[in-house]
């Protein structure tokens, strides 16, 4: 890992030009204490060795210095800590809210008996339709506005007499407002999903059951939930890593904030690790911090391999390769 630093300051040097002593104001590279020089109309910078190089900072290798800075620097890694937990919790409540909600969806809309099933799923799946982008601007400045949005203005306050809740600088508020925004947004897939696995149960299955004396909870769980699960957990695995590394959806709403206390990064209550990493990156304060950005995103790049090799073997595709 590499961190640029560029360290000039302004000084005095004594040139002599036409037998004359002349003081001028030039840069002075800190950390070699030597002027930057011009020649032929391009100015340079003087390394350690007395080699002429580009105007523009020192490389200096940095190691795993990057990384220990995680777990060192107090400022750092309580943050980090709290950023990491909150990533994952922020997955499986995603994963774990779409897939109840649109399980329970997908077995009302598999009821035979159900009119208007077409209607329904249409109407269910706009959500999903609808550019995640759009979406999530609409919940932010027509809900979850602090004076105007439906939530506060007309349920919070005139339906229930409370306080307008600030759903973007309280913490807590903050994460109810990415997990439900992230819900309407991701259910209408597991819907979907679980319909076509529901659909794809045969129905023998239930003659059986009903005829040894199993009534419908019992063949939920004993037949419609296992046969399920056998095709949803992979899928599920994969929407994890994809609520894990969901940007758009946490930037757009909340911007990572509100910002956390007693940091020397720019983190935030709502961030997660990528968010936190393009703010290192792009948005820092105190500069880019490419180098500390980069031993995060390499973090991610294990985490989501992880992952990727679960779905793979949960999936099958590990022994389909070796036939």
């Amino acid at each position: 890992m590499y961190n640029i630093r560029h360290l000039y300051k302004l000084g005095l040097a004594e040139t002599i030009e036409k037998g004359k002593s002349i003081v001028k104001t030039v840069l002075i590279n800190t950390i070699t204490n030597r002027p930057l020089i011009e020649e032929n109309g391009t100015i340079y910078d003087i390394n350690e060795k007395g080699e002429k190089v580009a105007v523009g900072g020192y490389i200096s290798y940095y190691g795993l210095k990057n990384f220990t800075r995680i777990f060192t620097d107090p400022t750092v890694s309580g943050p980090f800590a709290k950023i990491f937990v909150w990533n994952f919790t922020w997955a499986a409540l995603s994963v774990l809210f779409t897939f109840v909600i649109g399980l329970i969806l997908a077995l009302v809309l598999n009821n035979p008996n159900l009119r208007g099933r077409a209607i329904y799923r249409s109407l269910l799946i706009i959500p999903w339709a609808i550019p995640a982008f759009i979406s999530v601007l609409v919940w932010k400045n027509g809900f979850f506005n602090e004076t105007y949005g439906i939530l506060n203005k007309f349920i919070i306050t005139q339906l229930f007499g409370k306080e307008p809740i600030r759903w973007f600088n309280d913490p807590f508020w903050a994460k109810v407002a990415v997990l439900t925004v992230n819900t309407w947004l991701g259910f209408p897939y597991m819907m979907v999903v679980s319909l076509g696995a529901l659909q794809s149960i045969p129905e023998d299955y239930y003659e059986a059951a009903a005829i040894d004396g199993a009534n419908k909870w019992q063949r939920f769980w004993k037949i419609t939930f296992p046969l399920l699960m056998t095709t949803i957990a992979p899928l599920l695995v994969g929407s994890f890593a994809f609520n894990f590394n969901n940007f758009v959806n946490i930037y757009l709403l909340t911007g990572g904030g509100p910002a956390m206390p007693n940091t020397t990064t720019p983190a935030g209550s709502t961030d997660i690790l990528i968010s936190y990493t393009y703010k290192l990156a792009f948005e820092g304060g105190r500069g880019q911090d490419f180098g500390f950005a980069s031993a995060i995103s390499i973090i991610i790049f294990f985490i989501v391999g992880t992952l990727s090799f679960i779905n793979f073997r949960l999936s099958g595709s590990f022994e389909e390769v070796n036939r």
